[in-house]
């Protein structure tokens, strides 16, 4: 883990330099300059706390978020249109070919685990799905909710996501082994957006970020959360529910009990020590992990502490 005292050491480098013409400029370095990062809409929230305290710490720093889908931010970052994205996955050997291709050498630093959350209505008639269940709402041979669910409506099933080429999208796709989404899967605009189509839709159900719904504290959040309900999964271990359900709670995706955990990289195309370098550096530092068991999620080198509680 990057300690704040390495941290330290690595950015305390020159900000200033003076110009030809005798006035002032940011020379860029690790903690200055102006630069674009694209994240996927599905981080937004945490990402731009995480901004907030960069630029606090670092005055001449300058770090422009890009929100967008997973595979627009890869095109960005392929185009050099931004510096580095943040998203679920990372690099495929044919994206980093067609990098190393123009003399990039691509550098990933694991940041953060969430969960991809499933959410419905408040009046859906169920809380809590199987895995099973889940698969067979995306097999495409279940076209009504009581072909999922026992006692289910006769009405048609619906599934919205925040983008066709979202990493949520995606990662549904590979987990459950799906070349593409069945007919009853459509696409919005954002996770925002999700949340507001499932608010006026009962028998409908969504997945987003969880981080939208990860900290009851933040204002954004906890509005949310009094819209929608978040469905507990059983694990893919379990896949009848034999043990029980787990919602994307910060617990249940670090013990990996919840089944829809994923992995967050910073993807970085930067050479040398720069902005770039120091907001990776950042993130995966002691505040910006903090900032993230904050917002509810799982920081990828601080440890979560589980707390087991007796009703002894």
């Amino acid at each position: 883990m990057i300690n704040y005292l390495k941290f330290c050491l690595l950015v305390s480098l020159p900000i200033m330099n003076l110009g030809c013409g005798g006035g002032d400029t940011i020379q860029e370095s690790a903690t200055s300059g102006n630069i674009y990062v694209g994240a996927e809409d599905a981080f937004r929230l945490v990402i731009e706390a995480e901004i907030y305290s960069f630029e606090a710490a670092y005055k001449y720093a300058k770090v422009n978020p890009v929100f967008s889908s997973e595979g627009t931010l890869l095109q960005y970052l392929m185009e050099d249109s931004v510096r580095g994205v943040i998203i679920s996955r990372e690099l495929s050997a044919e994206e980093e070919k067609m990098l190393n291709a123009v003399k990039v050498i691509p550098k990933t630093t694991k940041i953060f685990y969430d969960g991809l959350a499933l959410v419905s209505n408040p009046l859906f008639p169920d809380s809590n799905l199987t895995f099973n269940q889940v698969k067979k709402m995306f097999s495409g041979n279940a076209h009504i909710w009581s072909d999922v669910l026992p006692g289910g409506s006769s009405d048609s099933i619906r599934i919205v996501f925040d983008s066709p080429k979202s990493g949520n999208a995606r990662f549904i796709r590979e987990l459950l082994g799906l070349d593409e989404l069945p007919k009853s899967c459509f696409a919005v605009n954002s996770n925002q957006e999700v949340i507001n189509y499932i608010e006026k839709n009962k028998n409908a159900v969504g997945l987003i970020g969880s981080n939208w719904i990860s900290d009851p504290q933040d204002t954004v959040s906890h509005k949310f959360l009094s819209k929608i309900k978040v469905m507990g999964l059983s694990s893919i271990r379990d896949v009848d529910g034999a043990l029980g359900f787990f919602k994307p709670y910060q617990g249940y995706i670090a013990d990996g009990s919840y089944p829809f955990k994923r992995t967050v990289y910073y993807i970085s195309r930067e050479a040398g020590t720069r902005l770039g370098t120091g907001f990776a550096a950042f993130l995966a530092g002691d505040i910006g992990q903090r900032i993230i068991l904050k917002a509810g999620l799982v920081p990828a080198t601080v440890p979560v502490r589980l707390v087991n509680i007796s009703s002894e």
